[in-house]
This record gives structure tokens, sequence and C-alpha cells, in this order.
């Protein structure tokens, strides 16, 4: 069965339920009023938004990054999407249809030593799916999981393979104060106030690499990129440390 035909992800790929667009829209204003004054967010360079589809990526060091990010582009959470383990959130029924009214997500094969259960093809075509309705946007976070305030793991190329794929760019981000304000193993986050720093959005086609027969070597394409979104990253925590 092609993945865009799979009913477990037809939500994704066109104007979705009346309940489910409200369930996002009430958790949204919910998010806009503690983030006003319980955790207040201050957001800069914001003129670095595409008038686009996008993929936004940043540190990640608590839960509450994927909100301050839709909250900092002003996407209600309708409009933004986010990559998720396809083997824990999708091959449950329960946590799927829960999720469904609350967020957007997208799946991603782990790997295993079986492979992965889903391919990453099908993920990218599951994401252009979703970002062509409604100029839709897409928040995946390039160290794969929660780090350490001002600590970057290692960034993956997922961000850069998506990005490539499917066109669209990529927009770098430095989120500061979530990771002091709910750490790990906290269930309940402190009041405090959270920064996020958007920088200018990087380019696929800048990166594109070719090989000798003049065909795109995306492996170099999405490394190339990584780096340059990795660098944009760190130099910006530095500034601001």
């Amino acid at each position: 069965m092609n993945i865009l035909d799979n009913p477990k992800y037809s939500h994704l790929l066109k104007r979705q339920p009346f309940y489910h667009r409200i369930g996002k829209t009430l958790l949204y204003n919910w998010a806009r009023f503690i983030f006003s004054w319980y955790t207040p967010l201050k957001v800069y360079g914001t003129e670095n938004i595409p008038n686009d589809s996008f993929i936004f990526s940043s540190n990640h060091n608590a839960h509450l990054d994927v909100i301050a990010l839709s909250l900092a582009a002003k996407k209600n959470f309708n409009d933004i999407g986010m990559l998720a383990a396809k083997d824990y959130w999708f091959d449950n029924s329960f946590r799927r249809n829960i999720m469904k009214p609350v967020m957007n997500l997208i799946p991603i094969g782990r790997r295993s030593s079986e492979g992965r259960d889903i391919s990453f093809d099908d993920t990218l075509e599951l994401s252009k799916g979703f970002m062509n309705v409604n100029k839709r946007c897409i928040i995946i976070f390039p160290e794969g999981t929660r780090g350490e305030p001002d600590i970057l793991i290692r960034f993956k190329k997922g961000p850069a393979r998506l990005a490539i794929g499917t066109g669209k760019k990529i927009l770098p981000a430095v989120i500061t104060g979530t990771g002091l304000l709910w750490p790990k193993g906290k269930i309940i986050f402190k009041p405090g106030k959270i920064n996020v720093y958007i920088l200018p959005p990087l380019d696929p086609n800048s990166f594109l690499i070719r090989d000798n027969k003049n065909n795109i070597d995306l492996f170099k394409s999405a490394e190339a990129m990584t780096n340059a979104l990795e660098t944009k990253i760190k130099e910006k925590i530095k500034d601001l440390s």
C-alpha cells in the first residue's frame, strides 16, 4: 500500500475534522496564555521567518521547546507538525487516536536489529503532503533527543535530508530557558523567562553537491547542510553565553 493511502495517516494530508481543529486551537490559546505570564516568551529575529512552509530546527532541552517554537512562529498547532517514532506513537491505536486532536505527528522509523519499520522515503512523502496544505511547517530537532542547556549533541542529518527531499528551507533557532524551567525527570515546569532567537533560513539548493556524472550526492549534500546548521546554532549559543 502506498503510504499516502494508509488510513493511519490520512489526517495529515487534508483539512482535519472540526473537533481536531478545535482541540488544537484551544491548546494553542492555552499555551499563549501560559507563555505570556508564567513563562514569558520573548522572540528575536521574526523577520527571518519565510512566507512559505519551512522546517524549524533548534537545540532541544525540554518538552516546552515545541510550544515555544510554535508560538515564536505564530503557528497554530493545526499548522505545525513534528516527526515522531512510528513504533511508539502510531502502532498503538490508543496513543495514535489520543494525539490526533493535540499534535500533528508524522511517523519516522527508528533503527533496530531488523532495520526501520517505515522507510525515510515514506516519511518524506508524508511530510511533503502535510506541508502542501496551508503552508504548514514541521519541527525536527537535529540532536535527536533532549540535551542539557548550552551543550549540543552532535547533529543528525534528518533535518537536512528532509529539506533536500522537500525543497523547503530550514529555519534555525536557539531556545534558552526551557531546560532550566523543565529539567529531565521533573513532572511540573517552573516559572521563568524563555527566549527564542530565530536565525536566517538555510536554502537546501545552496548545499547540493553533484558527483562526476552531475547527479546529486544526497549524503554529501545532507552532510554539508547539517554542518552549516550546527555551526549557526553553535555560534549563536556562544554569542549568548
